[in-house]
Order: structure tokens, then C-alpha cells, then sequence
């Protein structure tokens, strides 16, 4: 198949006046040559078009179905498959033990027309076809199952959109079989609560801090269409915040045990006090560890023994400063 080619309209996309149009992003609008080409949901046209850039237009869109019910009828025909093969050649071993002993110590399989060698044959491609399906379908199982607010963003717009015809729409109410693309992150849920109270306090000086041009011009500024806001700053944020709450599980047990215990004559009262402030820190320590990290549950138990310990040493150290033995 021959394209042609117009010049004029050539020289229109690559010429030297301040506007370009990028041809290889459908519904891209004119934009400054120094500005990214942005691709907006708007300027797609209604129906597949419109509904994979909204899906493409953030990495929390990224639901798809994983066909588990599909791919276990599909491992069972093969598993089938396989079965049957399986038994056709411990059969053909026992016949030939009988009728020909000895044949089954080489590895020859003479003919390649034998019946021996077209059952290997059929044997081989139903084993690689099933573990080929077999390690897919082990794939598409260990990804991560889209968030609750992930999954009510895509499901709210199908239904309002209607992007497809009747018979062609995602099956979207079926939860259980759900996957996301998106990158697993430890601190996701603090990701979407984030965006929650941005959305719920939003304003000029919001958007300005957490939301780019690019990100700006995805979508139009409307109630019908969705906001968007800038992934790597909204990380920053959570950086900022985990940064300081674990200064703050540093300092502030240290800072209430020296003023609870300062200028209290050392005893049963002071000791109870300093346990008890040590495990309740512990224990926030440990939540915080269970829910901003993926952290197992052996980890989480030598960071909470490891967190205790430095904060025993700690108070002691201060405790020696604070008071210091007679004779000095």
C-alpha cells in the first residue's frame, strides 16, 4: 500500500509559524513548539478512543480484568490434555516392557513417523502451551487488585459516560477480577487520602502547588471531568510526611520522658512511666510500620524491638547527663 504525502499540508505541521500539531497523538491540540504534547479526553473521539486515554490518562485508571474464570477453564482443558497424553504413553511403556524388553533403556526414538515419536511430539507442545498458560495466568494473579477509591474513579465515569455501545462496555462490576498496572506503592492509601483533601479543600493556591500545566490541561475544568494531579509531587508530600513522623517517633518520647521524670526522685512511679510511654511509642511505631510499608511481620517485629532499644538508650544516656553520679 503506497501513502501520499500533501506538501502543503506537510509544511503546515512542520513549519516555522508558533503553532504545531503533533499527528501521532489522536485529538492533540495546537500548542507552543517548547510546550509537551498533552493528550486530552476531550479531544478524543467518543467511544474506544475516549476511554483509553481516560485509562492511559493516570496510572491510578489502570483496571483491567485479569479473565480468571477464563484461564482456569482454559488450565483444566489443557490439564485435560495432558492427562491423557500422560496416560497413552505409560500405557505404550507397559506394552513395550512386554513385547519388547530393553527398548525403553535407550532414548532413540527410531521413526520419527513411530507412534512413540508423534505422542512425545503431541506430548511436547501440550506441555509447552500449558506452561506457557500456567505462568500467565500466575502473572495475572500475583497483580495488585486495584484500591477501593481506584476502582469507584473507573467505575463512576463508565457509568456516567457511556463510552461503548450496549454488549461492548467493561465489565466493571466484576470486582473479584479486577488487576491494576499501576506500580505497587508502599504508602498508597496515604497517596489516595492525600488526594481526597485536595479534592475536598481545593483552590487556586492547590492547584498551583500539585498540579502542572501538562496535568492541567488533560481534561477541562469542569464538574463532569475528572482532576488530575501531578504523581510526583503528591510523593513529595508523602516523603515529607513520613520524614517527619519519624523524627517526631524519635523526639517527642524522648522529650516527654525527660520532662515526666525530671526532678522526680527515681522509683517505682518513674519507672512505670517510662514503660509505659515505651510501649505505647512502641506500638505506634509498629501501626505505622503495618500501614505505610509493606514491611512483613517479622520485619515489623525486630523494627519495633530495634525502636525500643534506642529509645532506652536514649533516655539513659539522658538520664546520666541530667543526673550525674556523686563524685563528679
Amino acid at each position: 500500500m503506497e501513502w501520499s504525502v500533501d506538501i502543503e499540508s506537510k509544511a503546515a505541521v512542520c513549519g516555522d509559524d508558533d503553532t504545531l500539531r503533533n499527528p501521532s497523538t489522536p485529538g492533540s491540540e495546537s500548542r507552543p513548539k517548547d510546550e509537551p504534547n498533552v493528550s486530552r479526553l476531550q479531544d478524543c473521539p467518543v467511544g474506544y478512543p475516549r476511554l483509553a486515554a481516560f485509562l492511559d490518562s493516570d496510572e491510578n485508571f489502570m483496571v483491567y480484568r485479569r479473565f480468571g474464570y477464563a484461564a482456569a477453564r482454559l488450565l483444566l482443558h489443557k490439564q485435560a490434555d495432558l492427562q491423557k497424553l500422560e496416560a497413552a504413553m505409560i500405557e505404550m511403556d507397559e506394552d513395550e516392557e512386554l513385547e519388547r524388553p530393553g527398548c525403553l533403556q535407550s532414548v532413540d526414538l527410531g521413526d520419527l513417523s513411530s507412534p512413540r515419536a508423534r505422542l512425545m511430539k503431541d506430548l511436547e507442545t501440550k506441555f509447552d502451551e500449558w506452561g506457557k498458560l500456567l505462568s500467565t495466568a500466575k502473572e495475572l494473579s500475583s497483580m495488585s487488585r486495584p484500591a477501593e477509591s481506584e476502582y469507584q474513579s473507573v467505575r463512576n465515569y463508565i457509568q456516567s459516560t457511556r463510552p461503548l455501545c450496549e454488549g461492548e462496555e467493561p465489565r466493571i462490576d466484576c470486582k473479584e477480577d479486577l488487576v491494576t498496572l499501576r506500580r505497587g506503592r508502599e504508602y498508597a492509601w496515604l497517596d489516595v487520602t492525600i488526594e481526597h483533601f485536595l479534592r475536598l479543600f481545593r483552590c487556586r493556591v492547590i492547584d498551583y502547588i500539585f498540579r502542572s500545566n501538562e496535568t492541567q490541561r488533560k481534561a477541562d475544568d469542569d464538574d463532569k471531568s475528572p482532576i488530575y494531579y501531578t504523581r510526583s509531587r503528591i510523593e513529595r508530600l508523602v516523603l515529607l510526611i513520613i520524614t517527619m513522623t519519624i523524627v517526631a517517633l524519635l523526639v517527642v518520647p524522648i522529650y516527654l520522658l525527660y520532662h515526666l521524670t525530671n526532678g522526680i526522685q527515681q522509683g517505682s512511679h518513674t519507672t512505670a512511666v517510662s514503660i509505659g510511654t515505651f510501649l505505647a511509642f512502641t506500638l505506634v511505631f509498629s501501626v505505622i510500620m503495618a500501614f505505610f510499608t509493606s514491611a512483613k511481620r517479622h520485619e515489623i517485629l525486630g523494627a519495633a524491638a530495634a525502636y525500643c532499644a534506642v529509645l532506652v538508650v536514649f533516655f539513659g544516656n539522658a538520664q546520666v547527663i541530667v543526673s550525674p553520679g556523686p563524685g563528679t
